[in-house]
Order: structure tokens, then sequence, then C-alpha cells
């Protein structure tokens, strides 16, 4: 057998410095030499393995073949005949759902859930999945279980709830919750006495995390950090095609705007006036659902660029619209990592966002 493939789940992505294996299936990533991907990129061409030799010189025979052997020892790949190799098609890159908004974000006050009423149906109608509630304040049980009769019954496969902790956030309670709603699949508490999450379990079906940060708003949100990095099949090839945060995404923000984020400034009308829909009909809803990783800057030869999120509400330059995130401190240059805020050169950028300290700490 003188040839060599990648398994079409094991995706490639080049970086400026070094590139990156990306393991669909297992959802795991390694870091690999650009050397060995320009190797494995004439390989997946169909170049024998002896072609390659030949190309790049016998005394890189040993070098080429310490690749393959770590590349099948990892199972990224495997050996094959002539023959066979059309018999394993690349991994389509295709991404299509069937809705009209993927993730729905809504920021609001207790004094106004009672809007909750009024948008479930309408985000439900839009064919969205996955919501996300955030309050800057305590929720009471009462509250929690007047949320779970709206979400009772629809078709919204998923939710969490985003809020203040108090002293009344007991395990009692959490149980409690429990028994109440299939769809909940996380809470997050802010202002915790100690930074700690809990997975689900077999005693309590949804994940519960709890952190020392203090939150007043949105601005917290936009953070480029490794442990956020997701290699989730869906995720990486809507990453491939749009962007990897806005795409189908659609907010409301604590006023009641209508925005693609609750972070943007711009937006599309106000819940009290305005049916999402109509929203999202607006010709300039969707501007930033097409800027992939591949155009904006810094990003676009990044390794990272297929498991990372993308910020387009916070930029280093906010006259750019292609500009890198402004809370992404990794060099793809010399794939070194810094702290963002107190990089001196994105002070302007800062400012611009009036962000305060604690902002960008919690960030």
């Amino acid at each position: 057998m003188n040839y060599f493939k990648t398994f079409s789940n094991c995706l490639i992505v080049k970086g400026a410095a070094r590139s990156l294996i990306c393991d669909l299936q297992r959802q795991v990533w390694d870091f690999v030499p650009n050397d060995m991907v320009e190797i494995l990129e004439l390989l997946n061409h169909k170049k024998s393995i002896e072609q390659v030799i030949n190309l790049y010189g016998k005394q890189n025979k040993e070098v080429i073949f310490e690749y393959l052997y770590y590349l099948e020892n990892k199972e990224y790949g495997f050996y094959c005949d002539e023959d066979n190799f059309d018999l394993f098609p690349e991994l389509c890159k295709d991404f299509i759902v069937p809705a009209h908004i993927t993730n729905f974000i809504i920021e609001i006050k207790k004094e106004n859930i009672s809007w909750l009423g009024d948008l479930v149906p309408q985000i439900e109608n839009l064919g969205c999945k996955d919501v996300t509630i955030i309050f800057y304040e305590e929720l009471k049980e009462k509250d929690f279980f007047y949320i779970f009769e709206i979400f009772e019954d629809t078709r919204i496969k998923s939710f969490e709830i985003t809020s203040k902790y108090h002293k009344k956030i007991t395990d009692k309670l959490l149980f409690k919750i429990n028994s109440k709603l299939q769809q909940l699949t996380r809470l997050t508490f802010f202002s915790a006495p100690e930074d700690k999450t809990e997975f689900w379990d077999d005693k309590i079906f949804y994940d519960r995390i709890y952190s020392t940060n203090k939150i007043a708003s949105f601005k917290s949100c936009g953070i480029v950090d490794k442990k956020y990095f997701n290699v989730n099949l869906p995720k990486v090839i809507e990453a491939i095609n749009y962007n990897s945060c806005l795409n189908m995404k659609m907010a409301v923000d604590i006023n009641g705007n209508i925005k693609n984020c609750p972070a943007m400034i711009h937006n599309f009308g106000n819940v009290k006036d305005t049916k999402l829909g109509e929203a999202l009909n607006d010709i300039k809803f969707k501007q930033y659902w097409n800027i992939s990783k591949d155009q904006i800057e810094g990003c676009k030869d990044c390794e990272f660029r297929y498991i990372c999120t993308d910020c387009r509400a916070y930029i280093e330059d906010p006259k750019n619209l292609y500009s890198k995130p402004l809370k992404c401190g990794y060099n793809p240059y010399t794939t070194t990592w810094e702290e963002w805020s107190i990089n001196p050169l994105k002070d302007k950028a800062i400012e611009f966002y009036g962000m305060t300290k604690i902002e960008k700490n919690n960030a």
C-alpha cells in the first residue's frame, strides 16, 4: 500500500507558524508542523508516498515516514492502495439548518420578565431550538418556575439561565428545579462564593456553574480563550462557512432592543412595537453572518480559526468590519498568548467601548 490518506473526520487547519489536526469525531485537536501539512496535502491529492519522497528528496525519507507513523498511530490517517483511494470521499462541509434562527439570547430585567410570554412563541416560530436568558439580578424560586411554565410544551430543545447567586440557591432548590423542565441544560450563577462547575448527573439533569466574577452587563462577553474552543462537528462546519458567533443568532438586550447580539450597537426595533420576524427581514440584519474567520485580520492566519468563536461587537479597530476580535491575546505568527486587556495597542478600542476595569477582568 503506497498511498496514505487522512480520515475525512480529521480536519487540517494550516496557520501562519503551525497547524492543527481537528478530530471532529473524538472532538480533540493536536498541533502539527506546517511541513507535515504540506506533505499531507500532496498525499490527500493522490500523490503516492514514493512520489512525495522523490519530490522532497531521499534525505527526507525518514522524516516523512516518522510523520506517517505518528498520523497512523494517532488514528488520523491510514494506508491504502491506489484502487481504494477514491472510495473514501472528503467530509461534506455544507452547513444547512432547517431554521431561520438557531440560537437566541435574551438579556432581561425581572420587572420585564412578562416579555418572555410574548417572545418565546415568536422564537419558536423562527425554528430556534436553543435559548439563553440572562438576568443581572437574583432569581427567586417563583421566578424560575414562571420561566419554566413559559417554555413548557414548546419545541425549543434547550435553554439556559444566567443570574446572580444568593444564599437561597441550595441543593433543595436545584433538585426541585430538576423535576420541572427537561429542556433546561444549564444554570450559571455569578457573584458566587467560589468558582466551581457541577456537570449533570443521574440526579440533576443540567449543569450548574458558579463564578466569582461580578457581571453587570454584556460587555463581559467576547473573550477568546482556549477553554472555549469547540471541536464539535456542526460548530466547526458552521465556522468554515459563516461567522462562528453571529450566524443565525438573534438577541434582545436589557432595554428590549432587537439585535444580532446584546453587545452590538445597532438595533432593529424594540420588542414593544416590533416582531422578531420583522427585524429578521431587515436587509442589514444578516450583514455579519457571512463574515468567517478566513476573512478577519489575524484570524485568517490562525490555526485555531475554525474551533474558536468570533466577536464583532468588540474589535481592535471599530472602523474596520474585518478587524481582529478585541479580546483575543493570541498571536498566530509567534504562537504566543498574552493578556489582551493590558496590551497598550488595544487602549483606544477599550476606551471607545467604554469598558470598566471589572468588565475587562471578567471578560
